[in-house]
């Protein structure tokens, strides 16, 4: 025990309280110069006075004997303890899903490398871990009295969007859209439909980045952020993107079909081969009425598609070029 610190911690609980060393001696029945030998480090309370020299100053005798108010420091202890723990807690749970987030990946991959014997369980597998999780972070947060920040759920939900993209893909590698039709050359079966693929993914990858980002701001807070900032100048480039792939596989996949009973009787140069000039004039003229209007639908595709990308690319360099000129002419000239 140190009399010095006990003193000080006496001196400055009957200042809190207002009092003088006078008026403090008369309340406990002791001499004033006691009370000033107290404070001044000459010596502890005596056994008999400590209880009501406790009482007095409204603290235990053992913070008078240890200088200091011990429950105050036992709950910064606590705050202390429990701050750390929490912390300890939350990286338990963020690396269960991290866990669960690698082992989806790598089932994922399986289902894309078309792994034999595995792919088609590899991937609901994929979908059931990831959720799973999930699950193991967000049921001990909400039932389990821990608090989970903004950052760990963005991170939750930042991976599981990428999760579910690679999942939606392989999806898309998998089914076919439409009738059933077996190329036995190859041994590849493909959709009627299959050319619109892309726009499906499109359509799937829109759908889950709204449901992903609702869930988020439901779970977070509407300050939450499933994409970074700046996302947003990349939306009309996405958009162009879709469209243009979207009609490129149709005009395409429509030309295919059409060369495909040529290719197969003529040859690969049947758009070049001079004997239609010749000697198949007939062939000819059926052969342009079949294929040139799926060709210059191809060619109908790319020049709208290289031309709205080039507007579109102009149109944001002079966005980006105002804003410039805004900022410099906004800007006072200093002295």
């Amino acid at each position: 025990m140190d009399t010095i610190r006990t003193g000080a911690y006496l001196s400055m609980l009957r200042k809190t309280k207002g009092m003088t060393q006078q008026e403090a001696a008369d309340r406990l029945g002791v001499s004033n110069k006691t009370v000033s030998k107290w404070e001044s480090g000459g010596g502890f309370p005596d056994i008999t006075v400590l209880p009501a020299l406790a009482e007095l100053y409204g603290v235990t005798a053992d913070d008078i004997l240890a200088g200091e108010t011990l429950s105050a420091r036992r709950r910064a202890e606590t705050a202390e303890e429990s701050a750390a723990q929490k912390k300890r807690l939350l990286v338990r749970l963020r690396t269960r899903f991290d866990v669960c987030f690698a082992i989806a990946l790598a089932l994922a991959a399986v289902a894309f490398f078309e792994i034999p014997y595995v792919r088609l369980a590899a991937l609901p597998i994929s979908v059931a871990v990831v959720w799973v999780g999930y699950v193991l972070v967000a049921h001990p947060i909400r039932y389990g009295g821990v608090e989970g920040d903004a950052e760990l759920w963005q991170n939750l939900f930042r991976k599981l969007l990428a999760a579910t993209l690679f999942q939606w893909w392989d999806l898309m590698r998998m089914v076919c859209l439409g009738k059933q039709d077996i190329d036995w050359s190859s041994g590849v079966i493909r959709g009627t439909y299959d050319n619109w693929k892309p726009l499906v993914f499109c359509i799937g990858l829109l759908l889950i980045l709204g449901a992903l980002a609702l869930g988020l701001r439901r779970t977070a807070g509407v300050e939450a952020r499933l994409l970074p900032k700046g996302w947003r100048k990349l939306v009309p480039w996405l958009l162009w993107g879709v469209i243009f792939l979207a009609l490129w596989r149709v005009a395409d996949g429509r030309f295919n079909e059409a060369m495909a009973p040529w290719v197969e009787k003529y040859g690969e140069n049947v758009l070049t081969d001079p004997r239609f000039d010749t000697i198949w004039p007939k062939a000819k003229a059926q052969r342009d009425a079949e294929l040139l209007p799926c060709l210059r639908a191809r060619w109908a595709v790319l020049a709208a598609g290289g031309a709205s990308g080039l507007g579109l690319l102009a149109f944001q360099l002079q966005c980006l070029f105002r804003r410039g000129k805004q900022r410099n002419t906004s800007v006072e000239p200093q002295a």
